[in-house]
């Protein structure tokens, strides 16, 4: 007999999966049939389309993972069940970091306009640079993933209702992971933001000592930057749930746990809403589909 603290979580899966599911694949087919009719799809297209398929794919995981709890618990097979979906969903969030990361250099190259000669030859090669970064974006999510996984002990206590396994007792890993899953592409993204900032910034005050003078690159800045901004507090925020999740004082079936699925459940949704209202192309296709027109 399920609780009814499961009987939620389920009901909420039914609402969340397909809501996710369906704004993901949307962004993909949008692409998808722009590629399928022959346009050439730009580099921060190709990283939008990588992020629709990363969130498609965690919010499967995602369902199946919680999904499993109120059933698959006390399966013989549930440990291993456990330590594949943990390492499933890190490699799943930190490659989201990477692409957030990759997204915000694209926005930032594109739009800012800096002097310095490393930043021109990135400019010049942006096609080049944004492939090599989201091949090793994969590597080092990858990388940083699986040995930490391998270090994890398998949980024995049968009777908790957590899905994660515990957190690694190498801290060595920990720490890799933490720098390089987490920092390095949120610094990343910060310096991206900052620069997009400081460039918006300067056209404002452009606009005001010369009324004039205007740039149809100041609504791109505006709306690169609230999506690198919300691309990375979204990606933070979901770190963090699942950060708290593995610590010792979680309990289960309790209000904070709800919370945590909750938080859980609607990030792939989130990410995909911020990507379709911060990109035109997507934001048309879905206008069209919403209000079609006569």
């Amino acid at each position: 007999m399920l609780s009814a603290f499961h009987v939620i979580r389920i009901m909420m899966l039914i609402v969340t999966w397909p809501c996710g599911t369906i704004l993901n694949a949307s962004i993909i087919a949008v692409y998808l049939s722009d590629w399928k009719k022959g346009v050439k799809l730009g580099e921060c297209d190709w990283i939008s389309l990588s992020m629709g398929c990363n969130n498609l794919f965690l919010q499967s995981v995602i369902t199946f993972g919680l999904a499993f709890l109120p059933f698959g618990l006390y399966l013989p097979f549930a440990p291993k069940v456990s330590i594949a979906f943990g390492t499933v969903l890190c490699f799943s969030v930190t490659l989201s970091f990477w692409l957030t990361a990759g997204l915000s250099i694209c926005y930032c190259l594109r739009l800012v306009n800096l002097s310095h000669t490393i930043f021109i030859q990135l400019k010049r090669r942006l096609s080049c640079t944004l492939t090599l970064f989201l091949l090793w974006s994969v590597a080092i999510s990858f990388i940083v993933t699986i040995p930490m996984n391998w270090t994890s002990g398998t949980p024995t206590d049968h009777n908790t209702t957590t899905m994660y396994h515990p957190i690694s007792n190498s801290v060595i890993f920990m720490i890799l992971n933490a720098v390089f899953g987490v920092f390095l592409p949120s610094m990343t993204t910060f310096i991206c933001i900052l620069l997009s900032l400081t460039s918006l910034l300067r056209h404002i005050w452009r606009m005001k000592q010369n009324t004039q003078f205007g740039s149809p690159q100041l609504k791109n800045l505006i709306s690169a930057c609230r999506t690198m901004f919300l691309l990375m507090a979204l990606n933070v925020l979901f770190f963090l749930v699942i950060l708290s999740s593995t610590l010792p004082h979680y309990k289960g079936q309790s209000i904070w746990e709800a919370v945590i699925n909750a938080c859980i459940m609607l990030n792939p949704s989130g990410q995909a809403i911020v990507l379709i209202f911060g990109n035109s192309k997507l934001f048309s296709a879905w206008s069209k589909t919403l209000i079609p027109q006569g």
